[in-house]
């Protein structure tokens, strides 16, 4: 019998007990002796009859009258009839009988007749409509990269986990289908590691293991934070699990996220584009997890695709029932005395009573399926429960419903297709993260990230740039791309951030970072080895973006130190500056699209220009910047094309004020504090040339040693740029650092920059998604139909609306506290810095920590062009290079259709061909085309990310809405 509709029935079951029981004891008053009669109890599963059928479990309650000798039990249902006849030699207190096969798939009616020692007891019971649950369980050890030991020990023990569930998978494979077992190594991280050091009968014996079902690969590279992803970043999760399926011949069409709740909307298109058709989340208990749990839907992108997603049970209820009975001590070490968990008592400390209450509650709520997914591992970082295939082969030999099945996720997929296609309902829009917060516990280590990331998109772009034919170092891009996925990864350090492990975890940890950021650097200098000429006063200005471009190069004073003029290769001056630091700064007009400029620095004086430096205040031609002398925040920012202010001057917070708040609400209701602001505050002129101006506030700044906020103005430039730094004290006081931004767009929308995709808050996002926080890419735009602003922060990317809202963990114990609306606002408030978790995450950091911010103001409404354009440029700033000539002449291709971008461009893995991928910044589709310069191409096809190719492609090429195109050119 099935427990989910014993729940959605028992008080009912239990009223009517309690009324018959009521009517014996009334009868028993008015004739003086109690009445024989016996209770029920339908229990919430379904046993095997005789004949192997399944059928609902009832006990009898016989109380004080308890028969003994000839008992006969007659139960009518349904048109069936089953009799149970004894012959007692004592006195028994309960009988356990079956009902007829089936029955309570509907809600039914049973009379249930008791004949002994001449008295019949006849009644009629409510057997209400329990379903026959098939419940797959998905063995797996919780992918956690540094949480429970150094990252290099973590993943000895994943690596060796493969070679014990092969094993145990062996061992079981004539069991009955169900109680086989199969190991989900989770990520193709470990995958890879494991394929990296093993010998050839290991990857022999996995290669066979896989194909035979017992290893199931999932596709993505770790439990990543998607949304603090780049759009190629996104694309590179699933770059190992396409090599593995190379390898093994089974295709990977299945992924799962583990422990962090929430994705990005892009995770769609990037999911489908690389043959995902099923995503499964096991999120962490502590989130708002249960408003999405086993409700899947078809998860739909904004270029149209289409994945399944089911958020399903917390993967934590294997450590509830059974690993803490046995210990972290114990299952969390790697240790040559035992591999795996194994007892001589399976059953015990399983699913029982957790899944009878699960499948209730599921009923209760009116589910409309029998299929229910879970997860069993032990903890983080853990042994093979080795006791698995017995415990479920013991449990279906015990019960009929709910039944048991041993499951990777493509069986979950297969089962909920199979039976529920047509019923599974779609969604659109962004699934908000909650953890991506935990960014700010080490702004440092993300600050680099974020450039590092940008400049080996640059990187793998500028290689065909400047020589199509060369072989590119594909593998080294490859191994920098890793780094930048266990950099998202979303665990950042130990369990416990107090022990002395914790220090050697986190430093692990922003070595992913730094490693990016340095891979990214040796490969832009070698591909700048063949054409570098370090010393001459020449130097080549490269634009990696797929548009003209302007843009400020700034050069040491080593390379700088011939002069203080710089000319272009027609001897025509350009506005230069030296800088107060030594640097020389130059204007760099119209750099072509893929393409270069020559420049040299001469003896002589810089050009001159006019004066942008006032009295508190900065000016261009297209800006005017008034601070307050007070409090060193922004008072005006005006447009001067149309003398339009763009700070909310009535805003509680000042513009570019510095906010520090102590507490958070953690599972309690925690002291938050009013905003401390900056104090002492002094401006000085910084730069006061014709390019460039600037004015340095200096301050002090509770939580920090000091603060400088730097504003920048360039000539002619309809932006202002903004760099916040702080000395950080190091503290373990909750904390978090707030800059804000109150903008004056009256009526103005905000769109953000997401991987893959755009969103607008509320509007563009899921029921019960994060909207305490963002986490946005390259830009954020305000706009109303007239006018606008684009904003963006180069090296955070978490941003609060409207208010200081980022002050409560990421977990659903205040629940009620969380925002429900976003409400319209024009105020951004970047959020870099808090140490707000206890857990996973360093309790403190300190040190210089700089911040940079770009505002462009724009006039008519949201243009997706100028929006992207102004990100994508302050992300990827020109290149330069000591060299005696312009290396690129005549630029590769340019596009024709401005609403079509040049995402990356690299050569293929074979260095036989050009692979460049294409991104659309429109909601509808655009058809574009590649006018090349000199190099022609013999043949463009449509390929897959992973450069699997599809379709010759013509002259004409074709974007879906937001959508992002992979494309193989050869020569």
């Amino acid at each position: 019998m099935n427990f989910n509709s014993l729940l959605k029935y028992g008080f009912a079951c239990a009223l009517s007990i309690l009324i018959v029981n009521m009517a014996n004891a009334i009868y028993s008053k008015k004739i003086g002796h109690e009445k024989p009669t016996f209770s029920y109890e339908i229990k919430p599963w379904y046993k095997y009859d005789k004949d192997g059928l399944p059928s609902r479990e009832v006990i009898l309650y016989y109380g004080q009258h308890q028969p003994k000798g000839k008992l006969s039990i007659s139960i009518f249902c349904n048109g069936s009839k089953r009799l149970y006849d004894y012959d007692l030699h004592s006195p028994i207190a309960a009988s356990v009988v079956l009902l007829p096969p089936n029955v309570g798939m509907v809600k039914s009616e049973a009379t249930i007749t008791v004949v002994n020692a001449g008295d019949t007891l006849t009644q009629t019971i409510l057997v209400p409509a329990k379903k026959q649950w098939k419940v797959y369980i998905y063995p797996h050890s919780h992918v956690d990269i540094g949480y429970t030991n150094v990252q290099d020990v973590v993943e000895k023990l994943h690596i060796r986990n493969i070679d014990v569930g092969i094993d145990i998978a062996n061992k079981t494979k004539d069991y009955p289908l169900g109680a086989r077992f199969i190991w989900n190594p989770e990520s193709t991280w470990v995958v890879d590691q494991y394929l990296k050091q093993a010998s050839p009968d290991q990857k022999s014996s996995f290669i066979a293991a896989v194909r035979k079902g017992w290893i199931q690969i999932d596709a993505a590279y770790a439990n990543i934070n998607t949304s603090t992803c780049s759009d190629e970043e996104l694309l590179q999760m699933f770059r190992t699990g396409k090599e593995i399926e190379k390898l093994t011949g089974i295709p990977v069409q299945t992924m799962v996220q583990m422990d962090n709740p929430g994705a990005a909307w892009g995770m769609v298109q990037a999911a489908a584009a690389n043959g995902i058709k099923g995503f499964f989340s096991f999120p962490n208990y502590f989130d708002l997890r249960h408003r999405w749990e086993n409700k899947p839907f078809y998860w739909k992108g904004q270029d149209g695709s289409k994945i399944f997603y089911l958020q399903a049970t917390s993967y934590g209820y294997g450590f509830k029932a059974k690993g803490r009975i046995y210990g972290l001590g114990k299952i969390q070490a790697l240790t040559p005395a035992y591999d795996r968990l194994s007892t001589d008592r399976p059953l015990e400390n399983f699913i029982d009573p957790f899944i009878f209450e699960e499948t209730a509650r599921l009923e209760r709520n009116s589910s409309p399926y029998d299929i229910f997914a879970m997860t069993w591992s032990m903890a983080d970082n853990c042994l093979i429960d080795a006791d698995l295939p017995e415990a479920v082969k013991l449990w279906n030999q015990k019960y009929a419903f709910p039944k048991l099945i041993i499951a990777g996720t493509k069986e979950i997929l297969a089962a909920y297709e199979q039976q529920y296609k047509d019923v599974i309902p779609t969604y659109e829009g962004d699934l908000s993260e909650f953890w991506t917060q935990g960014l700010g516990a080490d702004a440092k280590s993300v600050g680099k990230g974020r450039l590092g990331k940008e400049d080996l998109i640059q990187a793998q772009t500028l290689w065909p740039m400047l020589n199509i034919n060369a072989d590119q170092p594909n593998q080294q891009i490859n191994s920098a791309w890793d780094d930048a996925l266990l950099s998202a990864e979303h665990t950042w350090g130990f369990q416990d951030p107090n022990a002395p492990m914790a220090k050697i975890v986190e430093a692990n940890k922003a070595g992913y970072f730094s490693a990016v950021q340095q891979k990214a650097t040796i490969l832009i200098d070698q591909a700048f080895e063949p054409i570098q000429k370090k010393g001459s006063n020449g130097f080549a200005v490269i634009n990696t973006l797929s548009w003209d471009r302007d843009g400020v190069v700034v050069l040491s004073p080593s390379q700088s130190k011939k002069g203080d003029r710089v000319v272009d290769e027609n001897n025509k001056p350009v506005l230069s500056q030296r800088l107060k630091t030594g640097e020389l700064a130059f204007e760099a007009t119209n750099i072509p699209a893929l393409g270069s400029k020559f420049f040299k620095v001469i003896t002589g004086s810089a050009k001159s220009g006019p004066t942008m430096v006032g009295e508190n205040q900065l000016h261009n031609q297209r800006l005017k910047v008034v601070l307050d002398q007070s409090t060193g925040d922004i008072k005006s920012l005006v447009d001067l094309s149309t003398n339009r202010e763009l700070v909310d001057q009535q805003s509680v917070f000042g513009f570019n004020s510095y906010n520090y708040v102590t507490g958070v609400r953690n599972g309690q209701n925690t002291t938050i504090s009013e905003p401390k602001k900056a104090t002492n505050v002094r401006i000085q002129v910084k730069e006061n040339g014709p390019l460039i101006a600037s004015l340095l506030i200096r301050s002090q700044a509770p939580g920090s040693n000091w603060l400088t906020r730097e504003i920048k103005l360039v000539n002619n430039q309809p932006y202002l740029e903004v760099v916040n730094t702080i000395d950080k004290i190091g503290m373990r006081e909750k904390e978090g650092i707030h800059y804000a931004f109150p903008f004056q767009v009256p009526g103005g929308t905000i769109k953000m920059d997401i991987p893959l995709g755009v969103m607008s808050p509320e509007i563009d996002q899921l029921p019960y998604s994060n909207k305490n926080w963002f986490t946005f890419q390259r830009w954020i735009d305000i706009s109303n139909r007239d006018y606008g602003v684009t904003w963006t922060a180069i090296e955070s990317p978490i941003v609060e609306l409207g208010s200081i809202t980022g002050t409560i963990l990421d977990g659903a114990r205040l629940a009620s506290a969380w925002i429900k609306k976003v409400e319209p606002t024009q105020t951004l408030i970047s959020w870099p810095v808090n140490n707000h978790w206890d857990t996973n995450f360093p309790l403190e950091q300190s040190g210089i920590i700089g911040i940079s911010y770009f505002i462009l103001a724009h006039a008519g409404g949201y243009d997706p062009v100028v929006a992207n354009r102004f990100g994508m440029s302050r992300q990827r700033p020109l290149l330069v290079v000591e060299t005696d000539r312009n290396p690129i002449k005549k630029p590769l291709f340019s596009i024709d259709n401005p609403r079509v971008i040049l995402s990356t461009m690299k050569k293929s893995d074979d260095n036989r061909a050009l692979v460049v991928r294409f991104r659309s910044l429109s909601d509808r589709e655009e058809k574009f085309a590649l006018s090349w310069s000199s190099k022609w191409p013999t043949s463009i096809y449509s390929c897959t990310p992973n450069e699997e190719i599809k379709t010759k492609q013509g002259s004409l090429l074709s974007m879906l809405p937001y959508g992002n195109n992979t494309f193989r050119i050869e020569f």
